[in-house]
């Protein structure tokens, strides 16, 4: 009646027709589309709540006696639901006397309402029916008898079991057995253990027989952890015996009684199936183990063929051009870790497990965390690289890096470690030795040291001398005290530059060589102290600091007064 009422008024709307005597509100051409919207949206609404909501399928439910499966339940009956008509049938099964276990089984073809099925009947007693909507819908080709038939097979398993379980016989068979695997359970457990321990003693002894003479040669103990790691894989295979073997008693005891026979049974099962499948797994690995075996002793071989000929570039024997004695062993090593980068990219997709989702999810994981925190450290590793084969620096040499001089202990992959005059040890980033200026001591330039057959650097100092000084005189005091200086050397010889004319005083540079350059700070404290006996000496006076008007006699130190107290005379008379 409502929707053939808004019909009426939509027509009369948009057609002009009279409007509907029932209505009595005064009428306005804007509310047509209102009322085109009523004419069409209330007949869907109405038709939409004439149709019936189907009822949810209800869900199935397992009928188990004694612990075996009989039959899954699907249908409703007479308004109970699968999971009450199973709660039911137990129900009746477990209220079963003896007199009642004995009675036959029959099934009984029959009509219920409208639900056409077979009853299974134990004795006059109704057990459970199977109907037509108990037939699981994956199978179509199943039949209301064949199900029937396979339930009430179940269902005389059960009784039977339920018989039996109720028999004294079986059960102090069952009890006496299970007392006997536990005996011969507890007599497997403590001979584990024992053998455990005498295996960890002969272990102990073996590794202290034969690693103890390289412990006394090398000095380091390797007998306390071999040992330990040795221990821990006897302890873990111990535990794993015993606890097989708990489950062998287990087993074997859950399948003394009827009751719990079938889960024995099913244990049992699931334990055969697990060393099944440990075993075709291990059979499935073995020729991608094979296969790994063989990339990997290929990898070694052609790893040793790359570092043969490298260290015989590094001997002399062989001459490669651009590779140099300072950087051969650099090389060596990156060529090394790229032949097993590509050996082990070549191996991985045969490694057992590779293409799991365990595996594929660490490696995505050590990637993300490698691509996080690598960043810092492939800085210092490629400025490393720049120092090794730009050839700046080694071990041994004497170096002046941003302010810090000392002589290069150790070049790593990360860092340059330098040891000081005052015999620290100071720990420089590979990134920062490249960003700043390196000074080497230890080394001349190419065509100088082509010259004159050495590598290390010269050292000097500087005097500032006034005009009033003849500039030959200062050159022989200089080389004068430069003589005294120990390791001085002959090639080339000490010389004097004079370096600038200014508005006071002349400025002198002495340069010379010595043999051991990590020696540097003690040849100049030497020199110094000679400087300012060869100037006292001759009577010249150093004009450093400046001054600003000359004084009338030389401010110089007389030999007589060069040991005054506490100073102690000097051991050769200058």
């Amino acid at each position: 009646m409502i929707a053939i009422f808004a019909r009426s008024l939509f027509l009369s709307a948009v057609f002009r027709l009279p409007r509907p005597r029932s209505f009595p509100f005064p009428f306005d051409w804007r509310k047509r589309l209102t009322l085109l919207i009523l004419a069409l949206t209330v007949p869907l609404a109405t038709h939409a709540a004439d149709k019936p909501v189907p009822a949810p399928a209800p869900e199935p439910a397992e009928l188990s006696l004694m612990n075996r499966p009989v039959a899954t339940l699907r249908a409703t009956v007479a308004g109970a639901v699968p999971a009450v008509r199973a709660a039911r049938a137990r129900e009746r099964f477990d209220n079963l006397n003896r007199a009642e276990l004995a009675e036959p089984l029959t099934r009984v073809s029959g009509r219920l309402g409208e639900e056409s099925g077979v009853a299974i009947r134990l004795g006059d007693r109704v057990m459970f029916a199977i109907v037509q909507d108990d037939l699981d819908p994956e199978q179509p080709g199943q039949t209301v008898e064949a199900v029937a038939d396979a339930a009430s097979h179940a269902l005389e398993n059960a009784v039977a079991a339920r018989r039996e379980q109720l028999r004294w016989p079986t059960i102090i068979r069952g009890t006496l057995l299970s007392s006997l695997g536990l005996l011969l359970l507890v007599g497997l457990v403590w001979g584990v253990a024992r053998a455990r321990r005498r295996l960890s003693a002969l272990l102990l002894k073996a590794l202290d027989h034969r690693v103890g003479a390289r412990v006394k040669r090398s000095g380091f103990d390797w007998t306390g952890a071999l040992f330990q790691l040795a221990s821990l894989v006897v302890q873990i295979v111990g535990v794993g015996l015993i606890v097989l073997l708990i489950f062998l008693w287990l087993e074997f005891a859950l399948e003394q009684f009827p009751l719990t026979e079938p889960l024995g049974q099913r244990m049992g099962t699931f334990l055969f199936t697990l060393l099944a499948r440990i075993g075709e797994s291990m059979l499935e690995a073995i020729p991608g183990i094979v296969t790994v075996i063989v990339i990997l002793l290929i990898t070694r071989a052609l790893q040793r063929l790359v570092s043969t000929i490298f260290l015989a570039v590094q001997r002399g024997q062989l001459d490669v051009p651009g590779l140099h004695p300072e950087t051969v062993g650099a090389t060596r090593r990156l060529a090394a870790v790229g032949v097993w980068a590509l050996g082990l990219t070549f191996a991985y997709p045969y490694i057992p497990g590779s293409q799991s989702d365990v595996f594929k999810g660490l490696s995505v994981l050590f990637g993300f965390m490698v691509t996080l925190g690598s960043a810092n450290i492939v800085n210092q590793i490629m400025s490393g690289m720049v120092l090794v084969y730009s050839r700046a620096l080694r071990p041994g040499d004497m170096v002046d890096i941003g302010g810090t001089i000392g002589t290069v202990t150790g070049l790593d992959a990360l860092s340059v470690k330098i040891e000081n005059v005052r015999q620290e040890e100071v720990t420089l980033p590979n990134a920062v030795v490249v960003g700043s200026a390196v000074h080497n001591f230890s080394r001349r330039g190419r065509a100088s040291a082509a010259v004159h057959g050495d590598t290390s650097a010269l050292l000097s100092t500087a005097v500032t001398i006034g005009y009033d000084t003849p500039w030959r005189q200062v050159h022989a005091m200089l080389l004068g005290a430069v003589a005294s200086v120990p390791g001085l050397r002959d090639e080339p010889a000490p010389f004097v530059l004079q370096r600038g004319l200014s508005d006071f005083y002349v400025e002198y540079e002495l340069f010379f060589g010595i043999a051991d350059p990590r020696q540097r700070f003690h040849a100049l404290s030497t020199l110094h102290q000679a400087i300012q006996d060869e100037f006292n000496r001759h009577g010249v006076q150093i004009m450093s600091p400046h001054f600003v008007l000359q004084p009338k006699e030389p401010l110089v130190v007389p030999p007589a007064n060069w040991h005054p107290a506490p100073a102690a005379p000097d051991r050769k008379a200058p």
